[in-house]
């Protein structure tokens, strides 16, 4: 009775057949340790957008903050005062400041999204770069 399966020998063969035309074997630590290198990368722009995200959450509630009380001093300020001139004058002029203020409110959500957007596309950028240049000197190496 023979030993050996046909799939065993068939695998030696193949085996063989590779140490023979003495192809490059990959350097495990090196595959890995260029794996751990994205991974990282990816972890640090995550966590830069999510510092992002949070700052961006921190802000609109600030922003909702300052409108609520807003709204209530013009509500309490209206109620004291009995003309109807005065009284769409100070709707105006609330209208006015409220449009000014989500103005200024969503261009600066706007520039925390883009300085946030920035710094995690610097990283993979970065990253991509490396990569390219670990792949570039790989290349250039024989054995």
């Amino acid at each position: 009775m023979n030993d050996k399966s046909p799939t065993g020998s068939m695998f030696d063969m193949f085996q063989k057949f590779g140490e023979n035309l003495k192809l490059p074997t990959p350097e495990v630590e090196s595959v890995v340790n260029y794996h751990k290198k994205n991974i990282q990368a990816m972890q640090d722009a995550m966590q830069v957008a999510s510092s992002g995200a949070q700052g961006m959450m921190a802000k609109q509630r600030e922003q909702l903050e300052e409108g609520l009380a807003e709204i209530t001093e013009l509500v309490q300020g209206m109620s004291g005062k009995g003309s109807p001139t005065e009284l769409m004058s100070d709707q105006l002029e609330f209208a006015k400041k409220s449009f000014e203020k989500t103005i200024k409110n969503t261009t600066e959500l706007g520039e925390i999204a883009r300085d946030s957007s920035t710094e995690s596309f610097n990283i993979l950028q970065k990253r991509v770069q490396d990569s390219i240049q670990e792949i570039r000197s790989g290349m250039g190496k024989t054995e």
